[in-house]
C-alpha cells in the first residue's frame, strides 16, 4: 500500500512540473467620465486628473471570469493602487481574495505639455503628452518612463513567483502598465494563449 501511494504520488508531481502556469492581465473596467472635445492644455490636465478619482461604469463581472480557469481557486491577485482598479477588483473578486496592491502597478503617469494658445481634442493632448515623456522630455517631476520600468522589470519578479507556487497569477491594473508587462515577460520566455487587446476589461493571458 506505501509503495502504490508513493507511487502515484510520484506520478502526481511529475506531471505537475510540467503544468503550464499562467499569468492574467486584466485592464480596468470603463471609468464614468464625460470627455471633452477640444480643449487647451490646462483643461486636458483637469480631465486627466478628475479621470484618476472617477467611479467606474457597471460591468457584469461573469463577461470577465469566463476567460479565466478555475477563478473559484485564486485566493490573492495583484492590484494597482489606483480607483479604478480596486473597484474592478472588487466587483470580480470575493472580499475574501487577498489584494496585494502595489504602487508598481499604477498606470504611467505624465503631465500634459503645456503649450499656450493651442486647442486640440483631449486624445490628442495625452498622445502628444505621452511620447514626449517616453522619449525623456517631459520636465514634470512625476517617475520618468525609465524609472518606472526599471521597477517593474523588478516587480514583474513577484507575478512570476506567484504563478510558478500557485499556478497561476491575476492582475489588474491598466492599459499601457499592461501591454509594459507583456512586454517583460515575453523577454522572460511567456507567450500569448490568450489575446484579448487592451480595451477595458480586456483579459490577456500569458503561459510558460
Amino acid at each position: 500500500m506505501t509503495r502504490f501511494y508513493l507511487f502515484f504520488s510520484f506520478i502526481f508531481l511529475s506531471l505537475s512540473s510540467f503544468a503550464q502556469h499562467k499569468i492574467y492581465l486584466i485592464r480596468h473596467a470603463n471609468v464614468d467620465i464625460e470627455k471633452p472635445g477640444w480643449s487647451n492644455a490646462k483643461s486636458a490636465q483637469i480631465f486627466k486628473e478628475e479621470y484618476n478619482r472617477s467611479d467606474i461604469q457597471e460591468f457584469d463581472p461573469e463577461l470577465v471570469l469566463s476567460k479565466i480557469d478555475n477563478t473559484e481557486k485564486i485566493d490573492a491577485i495583484f492590484c494597482s493602487p489606483q480607483l479604478r482598479a480596486i473597484q474592478t477588483a472588487d466587483i470580480l473578486f470575493d472580499k475574501q481574495v487577498i489584494r496585494r496592491i502595489d504602487t508598481n502597478l499604477m498606470e504611467f503617469d505624465y503631465s500634459v505639455n503645456r503649450i499656450p494658445l493651442i486647442r486640440l481634442p483631449v486624445n490628442t493632448w495625452l498622445a502628444m503628452s505621452r511620447i514626449s515623456w517616453m522619449i525623456g522630455n517631459s520636465i514634470s517631476k512625476k517617475p520618468t518612463y525609465r524609472e518606472r520600468k526599471d521597477n517593474l522589470e523588478i516587480f514583474v519578479d513577484e507575478i512570476i513567483e506567484h504563478a510558478e507556487k500557485n499556478g497561476k497569477s491575476v492582475v489588474v491594473a491598466h492599459g499601457m502598465l499592461n501591454r509594459e508587462l507583456i512586454r517583460i515577460l515575453k523577454k522572460k520566455g511567456w507567450t500569448f494563449e490568450n489575446k484579448d487587446g487592451f480595451g477595458n476589461l480586456s483579459v490577456n493571458c500569458l503561459i510558460k
